[in-house]
């Protein structure tokens, strides 16, 4: 029996839209995912929230197919299957039965991502061909039967080996990661890819189901991540790469391959003194606040972990030690997104910090109205908006609940709450046929520089004009002999460099359909270029480096508002 899930509500938002179409009237089709090589390492896009006072909508769609182990062809049992539709806001998971097979039944019509993951294998989204490529949509029409759409997931790679003290003798406890560098909020960063494996007594780790590429391995004793209240105990460990240094520059840089097992990677922590940073936490009106503070660190070197919150006592005080040198984010905990923060950055050198104060403020409220053609107002459902305030520039993963979406009400008003900070004002997942056209506060153009929150302060008079005349930029590739080609990845970047800024609406990226035909709407009217390569990390193409790098081999065009434009490309190779 295949057990179905329908997802109503999800975490995160779609990180890259594919809207492609592909056929032209419901029929029997069917498909099969084909991976030679493996493709791992993007991961998933995820559906936005659905409006909770819309019911599910039923749909007289079938998808259906099988997923197997890539090494051998036998099929694989309880894999995981998810569809994510995010235009029409439509997120299922599945299981697969003894004979590998998965089954969607009563899926609207839509463009989907779908996507397959078990245990120890890479997981893998439909029409991937490489590492770290991103997948290609699926469109399903209504009353239409999609078959053999077959997945053949790889083995992921494994790690394994000892940490070590100085002494050599072994640390149980201590987390263990590979990492890779990424373009992340316009800055390259080392963030982790995949699980984290934890020390045994003996010292031993074990990292598994890693796709194929190159990696920093990076070794943390958790209890040096910070401890919870006082200790006079100042030794500790720094973060170390393998093969044992806590210089990034020094590391040594790892490669595996398809299923590949390296073994006895062993490495002995980096000895340092540790700190302890001690403050008060208090609220808006000076009282002691509750929760605790937790010191996550701030750098290029994304480790995203960090050991337990400070608990704030009863007198507001709270204590975190054993943090080893470097820059920390000091961040409140507890509570949900109306609650009251506070966070701060502090830098230790292995000497003790006191004496922080931490005073919090609750989220601040922007208030406004969404701007639309009386014509075209006819078509919206004020129900189906949510508004969100995000972060206009990324500087780390965010610590604590975020606000939630705000809801537009029928006379179009709405109150997003936000944290201090550059926020820009925009919808909360896709809006089909519609597009942000301006946002204006106090009557100036602020869509791409964002609005400044200040703490305690409330704002008004904040304007989200849309339109429903959006663009569409189509096309086909062609090689060099003049034939269709179905794989690569198409991007869509300004001629203007100002405008290479971190999440730039400006900036545009997808995966051809089944006829080879790609397709990006909503890109705002202007000049732009626009290249189709046969290979694009799915995390680097917006990069601005690679941009300059291959700018002179793309080709100009410009679209106005409203604008449905036809170009064909010739794939480009970039060694």
């Amino acid at each position: 029996m295949i057990a179905e899930v329908r997802m109503n509500r999800v975490c995160a938002y779609l990180v890259a839209f594919f809207l492609l179409p592909a056929f032209a009237s419901p029929q029997t089709a069917t498909f099969t995912a084909q991976f030679p090589g493996g493709a791992p390492g993007v991961p998933p896009p995820q559906g936005p929230p659905r409006d909770n006072n819309q019911p599910a909508k039923a749909g007289t769609a079938t998808l259906r197919g099988h997923v197997v182990a890539a090494d051998t062809g036998q099929p694989l049992r309880k894999a995981q299957v998810r569809v994510v539709a995010g235009d029409i806001r439509e997120s299922r998971m599945t299981t697969t039965d003894a004979d590998g097979r998965y089954e969607f039944k009563e899926l609207p019509a839509g463009r989907y991502n779908v996507m397959a993951s078990k245990g120890s294998y890479v997981n893998l989204q439909y029409g991937q061909q490489r590492p770290f490529e991103a997948g290609k949509p699926l469109e399903i029409l209504d009353g239409q039967t999609v078959e053999k759409v077959d997945f053949s997931l790889p083995r992921g790679g494994i790690i394994t080996g000892r940490i070590l003290d100085e002494f050599g003798e072994p640390l149980a406890e201590a987390q263990v990661m590979a990492r890779r560098y990424q373009n992340i909020g316009g800055r390259r960063r080392l963030v982790p890819a995949g699980r984290t494996a934890t020390t045994n007594d003996i010292g031993e780790y074990r990292l598994f189901a890693i796709p194929p590429g190159q990696y920093y391995l990076t070794a943390t004793l958790r209890n040096f991540m910070g401890m919870i209240g006082d200790s006079d105990d100042r030794s500790g460990y720094a973060a170390t790469y393998f093969p044992g240094t806590a210089n990034i520059a020094e590391a040594q840089r790892v490669t595996i391959g398809i299923g590949q097992v390296m073994s006895d990677l062993n490495m002995a922590l980096m000895p340092t003194r540790t700190a302890r940073i001690t403050g008060t936490a208090v609220d808006s009106q000076g009282r002691p606040m509750m929760g605790g503070v937790i010191a996550a660190p701030v750098g290029d070197s994304m480790m995203m972990m960090f050991g337990p919150p400070g608990q704030i006592k009863p007198d507001g005080s709270f204590a975190i030690s054993g943090l080893a040198p470097g820059t920390y984010r000091l961040q409140t905990m507890g509570g949900g997104g109306d609650t009251e923060s506070a966070s701060a950055e502090v830098s230790v050198s292995g000497d003790d910090v006191n004496g922080i104060r931490l005073v919090g403020s609750k989220p601040s409220t922007a208030s406004g109205r969404i701007i639309v053609d009386p014509a075209a107002a006819q078509s919206l459902r004020p129900s189906m908006l949510r508004v969100m305030a995000q972060p206009a520039v990324f500087d780390g993963p965010m610590m604590g609940p975020p606000a939630p979406p705000a809801a537009v009400n029928d006379d179009l008003t709405f109150e997003v709450k936000s944290r201090p900070g550059k926020m820009r004002i925009a919808f909360a997942g896709q809006l089909p046929g519609w597009t942000i056209r301006a946002v204006r506060y106090r009557g100036i153009d602020v869509t791409d520089s964002g609005i400044e929150f200040r703490a305690n302060e409330d704002i008004s008079d904040v304007e989200l004009e849309i339109t429903n005349r959006v663009t569409d930029l189509s096309g086909l590739v062609t090689n060099g002999r003049g034939q269709v080609v179905k794989e690569y990845s198409v991007i869509v970047f300004p001629q203007d460099r100002d405008k290479w800024t971190p999440g730039s609406r400006y900036m545009r990226t997808g995966r051809p359909d089944q006829d080879g035909r790609f397709k990006l709407t909503g890109l705002p009217p202007g000049q732009y270029h626009i290249l189709a390569l046969d290979y694009v990390d799915a995390n680097e193409w917006n990069d601005p480096e690679f941009l300059d790098r291959v700018r002179s081999k793309a080709t100009p065009v410009s679209i106005n508002e409203g604008e449905t434009k036809s170009t064909d490309l010739k794939i480009t190779t970039i060694g």
